[in-house]
């Protein structure tokens, strides 16, 4: 028989707790019992995610409904995602799940007495609208997140609006930064919704903490850029298979019939990987990099003997200068006092694309400085940089080789645009041949046997698109009237008016196979340098002391800042209003590389 005191225990145990019931969340949650061995008075159970089994030791709301929405790696059910997704969209939760909820900090303090009647300016709404300004600033502007409690920060804030309540920096790097990657991830997919012929770019990039990232980019034919993922593959073995089967999962997830293509370096197992894609679904096309591919040019120029010995000599200058305190300054002078446009010395840096360029083009811009130095300030020089600079056709040779890698910096340079298309590749090639070889330019037009190749490649793809031999027919006699100019394609295309989109959606005619095949090739995003341009951000985010940023937070933050950028004109309220967003990431690169200076 029990006896009372065990009675006791029991009713004890099995007696509901005093407060508010917890959030429907916990349902996806194991709960972890508090710890009641560490005399605290205040205890609050821990959370185990039942789908991925990560632990937290103090659950709560805002953090667990960030992850059903955005991080967990074994993902739930969609139609939970997609409910928590909206809760966290909204921001119709909170964080009281106990009756000691209103010991914890909020997002925002309460308003003292004396201030009352300056906060009473401060509606609900600004708040909002403010803390919302706030995030994008943090985001794109790659500012440090402890920033926000820095106390001249805060005060600054203050002076612009009293009422503004300045949130903890912990409140900005989990609530507000998910609520705001929640709504952009809505605004994503509705965006996303309606469009077609998307590209898919794949990059890997090793960041300062050793950590194996892979971004998933999705362009649009636009010029449109969204963040799908960003996932850390550190544990993993990156082979064509795996890799395969991560981009399935993306391009499902989104729609496989959305997609025309998808884009990459050709590093071995990316190859493998692509054309495995395409072998499941032949309507994506496994594309090059264009922008790599043609770096790999300047490349093997510099493999030449030749080019090897003297890009070797313009780093040990380089390097010198660089190096030597007293040295540099002659030289800085040096270029000040000749109004030497362009700056100083330029690095080579083998994995960055144009440096091989811009470090030749450095030493031919400053040779007067360096012959200056040469002759009056020798005594600064070791003997291997004055052995250089004293050789009879270094400057010469120099000059040569720059001129062979300028057409090649050229093109990268135009295309690595967000808008560039097939068509520009093959004229930036033609341009780069011409400028190499020195190509007589006849403008005779195609070569004979070129239209039968194109032909002939129309209906191989075609085919790869599911068209029958009826259609290929139709398509055949439309190419030829479009090569004749016949009355429906005799439109003047006007530069700066048409895009190759709009001129190709004027030619209207029944079972328009030419339009369809055009508006595809038009639609492929031929190069991958957007990947590149947001590992440098990641970059940034990382730097120094940031590096312990994981891979969700980095994540959210990315996807923020491709949306933002790409939505320019929706996103700035007051500032910049004509500002494209190609225009805001030269500006943000310029601003960045002068903090390193």
């Amino acid at each position: 028989m029990i006896d009372s005191e065990d009675e006791l225990l029991i009713s004890t145990s099995n007696r509901k707790r005093p407060g508010r019931p917890k959030n429907e969340v916990w349902q996806h949650f194991n709960t972890i019992p508090a710890d009641s061995t560490n005399g605290k008075k205040d205890l609050h159970s821990g959370a185990a995610c039942k789908f991925c089994k990560q632990k937290w030791s103090r659950g709560k709301t805002s953090e667990m409904i960030a992850h059903l929405a955005l991080q967990c790696p074994k993902p739930p059910p969609p139609e939970v995602r997609a409910l928590y997704l909206e809760i966290l969209n909204n921001g119709s939760f909170d964080d009281n799940d106990d009756d000691n909820s209103s010991k914890r900090s909020k997002p925002y303090k309460q308003s003292k007495i004396t201030n009352h009647v300056e906060r009473l300016t401060v509606t609900d709404d600004k708040q909002r609208r403010c803390s919302r300004a706030l995030t994008k600033f943090f985001v794109t502007c790659v500012v440090p997140l402890w920033i926000v409690e820095n106390p001249f920060f805060i005060d600054y804030l203050k002076e612009l609006c009293p009422g503004f309540q300045v949130p903890k920096r912990t409140i900005l790097s989990t609530t507000m930064i998910n609520v705001e990657t929640a709504t952009v991830i809505a605004e994503m997919k509705k965006k996303l919704s309606n469009e077609t012929n998307l590209t898919l770019g794949l990059d890997g990039w090793t960041s300062p903490a050793g950590q194996s990232l892979y971004i998933f980019l999705i362009m649009t034919s636009d010029g449109k850029e969204y963040i799908h993922s960003l996932k850390n593959f550190s544990k993993n073995s990156h082979t064509g298979e795996f890799l395969k089967n991560e981009i399935i999962k993306v391009i499902e997830e989104v729609g496989a019939e959305k997609f025309c293509s998808i884009v990459s370096d050709h590093a071995s197992n990316v190859v493998l990987t692509k054309n495995l894609v395409s072998t499941k679904y032949p309507h994506i096309f496994p594309i090059r990099c264009i922008a790599h591919h043609i770096n790999l040019l300047s490349s093997d120029i510099i493999k030449l003997n030749w080019a090897t010995n003297i890009i070797t000599c313009c780093k040990k200058i380089v390097t010198f200068f660089k190096q030597s305190h007293a040295g540099g300054a002659i030289l800085q002078q040096e270029i000040v006092e000749n109004m030497i446009k362009g700056g100083g010395l330029k690095k080579y840096v083998i994995t960055r694309w144009t440096t091989a360029y811009d470090c030749t083009d450095s030493i031919i811009r400053c040779k007067n400085a360096l012959k200056q130095i040469l002759e009056n300030e020798s005594q600064l020089l070791n003997l291997e940089i004055i052995s250089i600079l004293r050789k009879q056709n270094f400057f010469r040779n120099v000059k040569d080789l720059r001129t062979i890698l300028l057409p090649i910096k050229k093109a990268i340079i135009n295309l690595e645009h967000k808008s560039t298309t097939l068509a520009d590749c093959f004229i930036n090639l033609v341009i780069m041949a011409t400028a190499i070889k020195e190509l007589s330019q006849t403008n005779t037009g195609l070569q004979i046997n070129t239209f039968r190749i194109i032909c002939e490649k129309a209906l191989s793809i075609w085919k790869l698109l599911g068209g029958r031999e009826k259609s290929a027919n139709e398509l055949i006699a439309q190419i030829s009237n479009y090569s004749l100019k016949s009355k429906l394609y005799d439109f003047e295309f006007v530069t700066g008016i048409h895009t190759v989109k709009n001129w190709w959606l004027m030619c209207k005619q029944q079972n328009n196979h030419i339009q369809k095949l055009a508006l595809l090739m038009a639609s492929i995003v031929p190069s991958n340098a957007s990947c590149e341009r947001y590992f440098s951000i990641l970059g940034w985010y990382m730097n120094k002391r940031r590096t312990s940023l994981n891979c969700s937070l980095l994540q959210n933050m990315l996807q923020m800042h491709a949306y933002y950028v790409s939505n320019i004109s929706n996103e700035i309220k007051h500032a910049y209003k004509e500002l494209s967003d190609e225009g805001f990431e030269d500006a943000k690169i310029i601003n960045l590389k002068m903090m390193m200076n």
